[in-house]
């Protein structure tokens, strides 16, 4: 980590603990800004709604006019030790009418909101910049099921336990999401792909194509298209939303 005396004044303000509440502010309301100006870019207005009390585990909500995601924002300054935050399990388990199409319980065990976790990388050493990383039931299950091309791959055992604690317990407990299982997303236009809202990059197919195979009861034989066909679908346009999916040889 950079000595303190080295830091520059915006750094120095940022690291300080005292500012705390004001960092959460300024790196917010960069995400609202680069969001919106991503979805203007796309032709509409980004609503975003904040809950009145904090006790379901998301801090916003997205709406597109067509899909509504909720969130959970997490910021990390570069270089802090930090590589690992407590999510509440309902904000990550799927919406009652998919659950058994990502292979959870269609109980209460089993149901969540279907949101998703952006966490926020600050950078401050020379100027002010900002990376953004995703995670949500879809690209995790992307993980789970070894469908994700990624760079530096989370190892097997660590997402297999991940997933047994996800889907047992009340929704209420907290599990705890590393930095291995968020994609990295290259824009704010990206961003919004994740989350499956409207934006210049990127369809939902590759949404669509990964809960098609990792739908249990959707046999092999059953899919729109060959395994590895699809495969390839998804990695070819989740290569344009993030620098941490690889390209083919």
């Amino acid at each position: 980590m950079t000595n303190t005396t080295q830091r520059n004044s915006i750094e120095n303000f940022l690291y300080d603990t005292s500012n705390s509440h004001a960092r959460e502010s300024l790196v917010n309301n960069k995400l609202l800004f680069d969001l919106k100006l991503a979805a203007a870019d796309r032709g509409y207005f980004l609503n975003a709604y904040l809950p009145e009390v904090d006790q379901d585990g998301f801090d916003i909500i997205f709406d597109d006019q067509e899909v509504i995601s909720k969130i959970q924002l997490k910021t990390v300054m570069k270089g802090a030790g930090t590589s690992n935050w407590s999510i509440h399990k309902r904000l990550l388990r799927p919406v009652p009418h998919q659950c058994e199409n990502f292979g959870f319980e269609p109980s209460p065990t089993g149901e969540g909101f279907g949101g998703g976790v952006i966490l926020i990388q600050i950078d401050a050493e020379s100027e002010f910049t900002i990376k953004y990383f995703y995670a949500d039931v879809i690209t995790l299950c992307g993980f789970r099921d070894n469908l994700l091309r990624v760079s530096r791959p989370p190892r097997q055992d660590v997402v297999q336990k991940f997933f047994q604690k996800l889907s047992s317990g009340a929704g209420s407990e907290k599990i705890v999401l590393s930095k291995s299982l968020f994609l990295e997303a290259k824009t704010p236009e990206a961003l919004l792909a994740f989350m499956g809202l409207h934006n210049n990059l990127s369809t939902a197919i590759w949404r669509l194509h990964l809960m098609n195979i990792i739908s249990p009861s959707l046999p092999e034989d059953q899919l729109p298209a060959p395994l590895e066909i699809l495969k390839e679908s998804i990695n070819d346009e989740l290569v344009e939303l993030s620098p941490r999916i690889r390209r083919t040889p």
